[in-house]
């Protein structure tokens, strides 16, 4: 299996969270411009478009809405893939993830460390990204450790 490390849209948009409880966020944007597909600041977001991509490959996540101050309609949401152990990768000095054990079919999980957390996808998903023209979120490929595993 093949993963890519997803590397946050830099550029557009600065979105702050103004207010936060179980069920929705609330947030305004800051800083105008292009929106995220995926962002970590100020918490891991992703944008309604790729929820809707998600939602195909893992039917039964948890997504919290985030609306934007104006919107009825939530512009992004919180998401929470499973964890990967940090003793299952092998990191940078910089702290992001440079390999993975497989994860199974699993698409997307995130891999904790004491300097950062870094979201991982598999071939598929990444394919399925790239095919439908995100661009506002990078990949960059990184290793596989040892065989599978199934989770």
């Amino acid at each position: 299996m093949e993963y890519f490390l997803m590397k946050p849209f830099e550029g557009g948009c600065r979105i702050k969270i103004t207010n936060r409880s179980k069920d929705i966020l609330s947030c305004s944007i800051v800083k105008k411009g292009e929106e995220p597909d995926f962002t970590l600041s100020p918490c891991p977001l992703i944008s309604n478009r790729f929820k809707e991509l998600l939602e195909q490959y893992l039917p039964n996540m948890e997504f919290t809405p985030c609306v934007t101050e104006g919107k009825e309609k939530p512009a992004f949401w919180a998401f929470y893939p499973k964890e990967q152990a940090a003793e299952h990768a092998r990191f940078l000095p910089d702290g992001s993830v440079s390999a993975v054990e497989p994860m199974g079919l699993l698409p997307v999980f995130l891999v904790p460390n004491y300097k950062k957390v870094s979201y991982v996808i598999n071939l598929a998903l990444a394919e399925s990204l790239l095919r439908r023209g995100y661009v506002n979120l990078g990949l960059e490929r990184i290793e596989t450790l040892g065989g599978e595993r199934n989770e």
